[in-house]
This record gives C-alpha cells, structure tokens and sequence, in this order.
C-alpha cells in the first residue's frame, strides 16, 4: 500500500488526544461525603472494574477512527506498476498495439474482436496521463499510425479507425518488440498495452529481449473472447495424384468443430467450375472433427477451380476453402534414342497413349551421341540407352529439369559405364555392374511400394502377372531420398524415383527391347508409361495453394515474357505484374486476401491459385494470460481478462487501486460502535435512584 498524499501522514500524531483527554480527565477529581464507604467497597470490585474497562475500551476506539480518516485523506492507493510520485508529473510513453490478423475478424457477442479491440483502445488512452506520448500500431502489416500527444482525441479516433480486417498471419511478439524498439527511450514511463487475441507464447530469443533490452517497458496484454460457434474446414488434399478429365478426383476433407456444443445437420459441399458436384450433411461433436472423401468428375482439363463450403458461423474466414487442381491438356514428348530400331516399342506405346486427340506430342530424336538439346517446349524428356551425352546437352538437362521437367531414362545393360560426372550432375543411382540371367533364365519383378500413385486406380486385374521377366540390366545402388518402386526378386531395382533439383525422374535399369526384358509385351507396360507422362507432366508448382500474405512465384514459358500480365484477386481487384526476366517468374506479393487468384497473360487465361487461412490464426487458438505473465514475469506484465472493464482495471494495475473508501467505510463502523459502547445506562441510573 501506498500514499497519493504522505504529506497528511502527520495528522496520525493525533491519535495520541484521546489518550491525553482520559489522563487529564482522571487527574479532575469531585469530593463527596458519604456515610459509609461500605457501598464503595462493593463497587470496586464490579462496577468500577467494568467502568475502567469501558472507558479504556472507548480510547481505543476513538484513536482508531483518528487513525482510519487520516489515512483515508491521505488516499491510500494498492501498490501499481507505476510509482504514485510518478502520476502526472514526468513525462511518460504508451505504445499501443492493436492486432488485426485474421483470427481477430470472429464475431463476439456484440462485435468482432477487432472492433472491441478499436474500441477500447479510445477508452484507454483518453485516459492516460497528459503529458503521456502516444504511439498507435497496427500489427498486419506492421505500420505505426499514430505518434503524438495523448490529448488529440479526434486524430487518434480517426487513425484507430482506418485499421481494416486482414486475413494474414500476425507476428506479434516480433511486433511488440520492433515497435518498443522504435520507440523514443526518453522517457522515464514506458508502457505497452497490446489488444490481441494472443494465440501463441513468446519464444525464448523474444524472452530474453522483453527481460533485458527492453526491461523498462512494463505490458499490459488486453485479451479478447473466446470462439463459441465455429466449425472450421482445416483442410482439402486431393488423393489423386494422377488427374485426367474422365478420372474421379478424389480430395480428403478435414472439417473441425470449434463449440463447445454440439452441431447438427451442417452441409459440406463441394463445387468444381462453379457447379456443385458433392454434398455431405452430418453433425459434429464439441471439439470434435470428421474427415470426408469427396469424388468427382474433373470433365476437361486444364486449371479446374474448386472450393468446399460450410455454412456461416462466427468465425467466417475458414467457412470457404478454395483451391485448384491443374490436368495438363497436352503433353509435349521428346524421346531419344540411337536408331529408329531402338525406341520402336516405345514409340508405339506413346502413340497408343496419344490417340486421335493427340493427347501427346511426340518429338522423336535419333541421336546417337547427344550434344545439344532444345527442352523450352518440352514437358517430359525419355531417353533410351543414353551413352553418349555432352557436357552442353547435361547441362540442357539440368535446365530442364530446374524449371520443373520430367525425366525418363532408360538405362543401357553395356559394360561401358555412364561417366562419374554426368552421374553425379543428374543423381543417378550409383552403378555397380551388368547383369545377365543367361539362356532361358530371367529375373522376376515386384512391387517395392504396394500404394505408390503409379498402380492407384488402375483397370488392370493382376498387377503382379503383368510385372515383367527381365533378362538382363544394370545393378545399381539407390542414392538417398531414392525411392524404389519395382524391384527384381532378388531386391536390385527395376524402377525407382527421385527429385532432381526441381524436377522427377524415374529410372529404368533395364532397355525396353525384347532382347532385355518383355515388358513391352505386358498389359501393363502403356498404362504405366501414360501414369508416368501424366505425373511428370503435370506442373502442380503454379496451383499449389499459400498462406494469405504469403509470396507466390508462378512459373511462365519463355515466350511469354514479354506478355502483359495481369492478376486479378478474389475481390476483383486488378494488379500488373513486372516479371522477373533472369528467373523467368513472377513474383506475386499481394495476397493478402483469402480466395482464388487468376493470372492472365495478355488477356488470356494463364492459371490460377488460391491462397489460404494460416493454421496459427484458427480462433480455437490461445494462450492462457496466466501463461504469458508467467513468460514475461509477473513484475512487468499484467493480464485483463475478457468482460472486464479494461480502462479502469488498467488504471488500478498502473496505479493502485483507490483504499479511502475502505478506510471511511471503517471510521463508520467505529463511530457507531464508540456511540453505542458510550451511550449511559438508564436503567442503572433509575435503580440507583
């Protein structure tokens, strides 16, 4: 406890009155005679014991009511974060930090929790001190809107409400401590008061800052309410990596209750180009979540625009979840090989696979010795028994392959050994030497991965009796990050997979030719081989989805370049982009909203992608006040809680809670009872009488 006014402290001295009254008032004695001191005997041993007692007792009670409205004119106040000495008389700073994420966008009972936030923080700095500096910070972006003296109350009503919703991810704890270090440090009073929602606890380099760079600064964290009714969709994934027009598209679906109650008959409902293709109605337990499968029909190919939808609740921004799904219209195919002869077999399974829609676009190559490939048009590279490659045509390759190409190679079962060189540029696997089963003996082959995308779906009955019988090939040892996919009986590999820098690559240690193997003879060889051009072929990197405010790069065909782009935003907002000629990208910076992007090259369609909710801004998430006081320390941070009054718990926290009341409400009571404990006794006086 402390005093606004020690100075009155001195009246305590009189408390002593009462006890000088009583010692003057027993040295005044009154004579009388009587006829017998009989009766007095008597009475000393009672009345005057009782008398004695009574009047000490009623001393006792009058020091104290001195003692109780001195300390109340004194104003007594509980210990603050601020020494009282201070109030008014230094000159003091107040960061204010009002978050706008997307978590802050939930509906409360009466209003969002940004709009209470923007609320009261006008409550609160009304009320600070007048010689008080005021700086305002939004946090999404983080931007300082407001620095100047406390008392302009229109100017900081007006900057407080230009904050808008956003619906990226904060960074509050870097925010707290990049606006206190901007801050002036003249001052002597340094506080922070943060309106948040405070979904996470600082990390340990945070800590350490707020505990010794920035230990002068005492924080105060305003929370906010909690989430009551949300069901949330957390996240759609397609199952099916191989995407064609008349293939279902499956997409897994985790959607999430929230309440604490339970939900009943929520529809779920998925649509591709606008249309609704799928609906699940169900109910949800509290904090409960189900997952679903959807499955449709894609229809065309090409970039399909899809979104799964929930009905509205308090929390809107994961109600919508929208994403893209890219099926390639053509494949562009470049196969190499060192005689017509050579690649014969696996020219006609393209074929077969490319029909009268031409579907593929066969580019074949008779080079017996590769030097120099052009790739900027192609989206899947085969090459058959290549052994001969320049170091000009490597490094086409690696191009290729940068830019997100797709690489077949089949290698040859000769003695001669691809260089250590080119191994190494294109993570082959490491070679160990040629295997031949000899006359009428071959190498059965399995499957290493039973649930790889390759054989998902496929139409053919037994798999394993169309696996094929290989008679000679190349053993070689798999890298790290290399993953087998069919293997011979005795475990060396037949097909496997890797990524190469941004490319996939899939490996045969076997030609395909009757004079190795018969896989071109096997039912499953063409679907293989069109399950192949369609993964490496389809260039996923452009669709896939980002966190709203996130950077987004979108790979572009050279002869584009020089195109005028365009991007539009969920809202319908239209944005020119320059692009990055030495990349050959563009870099997209403004997603702050949550929705499908389109990019247009043009004027004409190029391809889309969605951004999304950050999984850190789901409004289920909080940490506790109790846990961030406990981070922080107790001596410099302070927590109010949601539904208190912020501005007056703030003004006790900061300075002490006001006592003169407690202290009058005392002198009261003791007053009575000094009335009542003093009050004569009629009765006795009557008896006596």
């Amino acid at each position: 406890m402390t005093f606004l006014a020690p100075s009155l402290l001195w009246g305590l001295l009189a408390a002593a009155i009462p006890i000088i009254i009583h010692f003057i008032s027993l040295t005044k004695t009154k004579e009388m005679e009587f006829s017998s001191i009989r009766f007095l005997e008597e009475m000393k041993h009672e009345s005057i014991r009782n008398l004695q007692i009574k009047q000490w007792l009623l001393v006792l009670l009058r020091i104290l009511i001195i003692v109780a409205l001195v300390l109340m004119v004194a104003r007594p106040t509980t210990e603050g974060f601020i020494s009282s000495w201070l109030k008014g008389d230094v000159d003091s700073r107040a960061v204010v930090i009002i978050d706008n994420s997307a978590s802050m966008s939930m509906e409360g009972e009466n209003e969002s929790l940004l709009e209470n936030a923007k609320r009261q923080s006008k409550s609160l700095i009304q009320k600070l001190d007048e010689k008080t500096n005021v700086q305002i910070f939004q946090s999404n972006p983080l931007k300082l809107i407001y620095s100047g003296k406390q008392d302009r109350v229109q100017s900081i009503n007006k900057v407080i409400n230009t904050i808008t919703q956003t619906a990226t991810a904060d960074k509050l704890w870097l925010d707290i401590i990049t606006a206190l270090q901007s801050a002036d440090q003249h001052e002597i009073n340094k506080e922070c008061f943060i309106f948040s929602d405070l979904q996470s606890l600082p990390d340990t380099s945070s800590v350490n800052q707020l505990q010794n760079e920035l230990k002068e600064w005492k924080l105060y964290f305003i929370g906010q309410e909690t989430v009551q009714d949300n069901i949330g969709i957390y996240e759609v994934l397609p199952v099916s990596q191989v995407k064609l027009p008349d293939n279902l598209i499956k997409l897994n679906t985790l959607v999430t209750n929230e309440s604490n109650f339970e939900k009943r008959n929520v529809p779920i409902e998925l649509y591709l180009n606008n249309e609704r293709v799928g609906q699940v109605v169900t109910a949800f337990n509290p904090a409960k979540g189900k997952e679903f499968l959807f499955q449709a029909y894609p229809g065309k190919s090409g970039v399909i625009r899809g979104k799964m939808t929930i009905p509205a609740d308090d929390f809107a921004y994961d109600n919508e979840q929208s994403f893209e799904l890219s099926i390639p219209k053509q494949i562009s195919c470049m196969l190499i090989g060192e005689s017509v002869e050579d690649v014969f077999l696996l020219e006609e399974a393209l074929k077969s696979i490319s029909g009268e829609n031409e579907y593929v676009y066969l580019h074949r190559k008779i080079m017996p010795a590769i030097d120099k490939l052009f790739l900027e048009d192609t989206d899947v590279l085969i090459l058959h028994r290549p052994n001969n490659i320049s170091m000009k045509a490597l490094d086409d390759i690696q191009r290729f392959a940068a830019r997100g190409g797709g690489l077949i190679w089949i290698s040859d079962t000769n003695e001669q050994q691809t260089s250590s060189a080119i191994e190494s540029a294109l993570k082959l696997p490491i070679y160990v030497q040629p295997i031949n089963a000899g006359e009428e003996s071959y190498y059965s082959v399995k499957k290493s991965q039973k649930q790889h995308a390759l054989f998902s779906d496929l139409t053919v009955r037994n798999i394993s009796a169309e696996l094929p019988e290989v008679f000679s090939y190349i053993r070689v040892r798999p890298r790290l990050n290399q993953s087998v996919i069919l293997s011979m009986h005795n475990g060396d590999p037949f097909l496997l997979e890797y990524r190469l820098i941004g490319g996939h690559v899939y490996y045969f240690s076997s030609p395909i030719g009757l004079a190795w193997n018969d896989f071109a003879l096997r039912g499953l060889f063409v679907p293989l081989l069109h399950r192949m051009l369609i993964l490496l072929a389809t260039d996923e990197s452009n669709t896939l989805t980002v966190f709203a405010g996130e950077i987004k790069e979108i790979n572009m065909t050279k002869e584009l370049l020089n195109a005028k782009w365009e991007v539009y935003s969920p809202s319908g907002k239209q944005i020119l982009l320059i692009p990055d000629y030495n990349k050959e990208v563009l870099i997209i910076e403004h997603t702050k909203e949550l929705g499908s992007y389109e990019i247009y090259a043009d004027g004409e369609f190029y391809t889309a992608f969605s951004t999304q909710l950050d999984p850190h801004e789901r409004p289920v998430n909080r940490a506790s006040g109790q846990s961030i006081v406990n981070a922080v320390g107790a001596s410099r941070a302070q927590y109010i809680s949601p539904g208190q009054n912020a501005s007056a718990v703030l003004q006790d926290l900061r300075y002490g809670k006001a006592l003169w009341r407690n202290f009058l409400i005392i002198a009261i009571v003791l007053l009575i009872l000094e009335t009542i404990i003093g009050r004569p006794n009629t009765k006795a006086l009557k008896s006596e009488d």
